[in-house]
């Protein structure tokens, strides 16, 4: 089902979102919702990523738009009705014209992360998650994610936990959501919203013309922190608990970091973990060319703001 098929009714359109966080996966979504949610003007969705739209990466159909809906029916006259689903940036322009075509006027964030870091974090993510095997090292990873990278393979829905190198070509995306959002997409980095919170939240809030005043007194906790686990079986136990009582959570933060605090002082790996340089020289040599694609999207819309990572980048 397609965004005009699917289009939505008077009644729908007034519950659906306005503001979605986009992307990209482990670029700092996660905590961005939680610090967004607290502002008075923002209603966020009951669950963070709905998804909705996603489906659309792999040539699925999606729900009906009320099933959508239901997830903000909570919200009461907030000026923004706010999702956070990260895989939808990677889609591309099937995601991007279907949520601007769909969400009337919506504005959209996207969050990029330096694209070595993200991949290394994706792996340890899905490692985490028992989506790929415990013992494979990291080499071993992106041996398996360039050769499906190479035959066209990683965007696919099964192959999805090997998408991490896939995940940080952030070129062949960008363009489709600059040219169909245009002022109503704003980007933010990940090393800004790690080292300065605050500043990024009253950053954005100026671009969604709110009261920037009340970002003072947020709460800038780090969330979605990747640990690794000891015991696979209290692992798998721990995240079906997570996914079940996440609305439960969000209403008691302050129990659910005990119970997380506890939950990893007795099955943390503490194995640690180290980025090879061999690893880093080969992820270098593969992202150049699609870093240096993106500033040159960048540069076409005239957007000036870039991290460090990129600073440097020539075309």
């Amino acid at each position: 089902m397609d965004a005009v098929r699917n289009a939505p009714t008077e009644r729908t359109q007034a519950q659906l979102p306005n503001l979605v966080i986009a992307g990209v996966a482990k670029g700092g979504t996660t905590s961005l919702f939680r610090y967004l949610a607290q502002h008075p003007d923002i209603c966020a969705s009951r669950t963070k990523e709905l998804r909705y739209f996603e489906p659309l990466r792999y040539g699925e159909p999606m729900s009906p738009l009320e099933s959508y809906a239901r997830h903000f029916s909570h919200c009461s006259g907030q000026r923004y009705r706010m999702e956070a689903t990260p895989g939808y940036f990677g889609g591309g322009r099937p995601i991007a014209k279907a949520i601007d075509e769909t969400l009337d006027g919506a504005r959209v964030i996207v969050c990029l992360r330096e694209p070595i870091q993200r991949c290394w974090s994706w792996y340890r993510f899905v490692r985490s998650r028992a989506r790929i095997p415990k013992e494979m090292q990291f080499g071993s990873y992106l041996d398996t994610c360039m050769d499906l990278h190479e035959a066209g393979l990683d965007g696919l829905r099964v192959n999805q936990p090997y998408s991490g190198l896939r995940g940080g070509c952030y070129d062949e995306s960008m363009g489709s959501w600059l040219e169909l959002f245009g002022d109503r997409l704003h980007i933010e980095f990940f090393d800004d919203i790690v080292t300065d919170p605050h500043s990024t939240v009253e950053r954005i809030l100026r671009w969604l013309g709110l009261d920037v005043g009340v970002a003072a007194g947020f709460q800038y906790d780090v969330e979605n922190r990747t640990v690794q686990y000891s015991n696979r079986t209290a692992q798998q136990v721990a995240l079906w608990l997570n996914r079940r009582g996440e609305q439960f959570f969000d209403r008691h933060a302050g129990l659910k970091r005990v119970l997380r605090s506890a939950y990893y002082a007795v099955n943390q790996d503490s194995t640690a973990e180290v980025l090879e340089a061999a690893a880093r020289e080969r992820l270098s040599a593969f992202y150049v060319p699609h870093n240096q694609k993106l500033v040159d999207v960048l540069r076409s819309t005239g957007y000036d703001r870039r991290p460090a990572w990129l600073s440097d980048v020539t075309s």
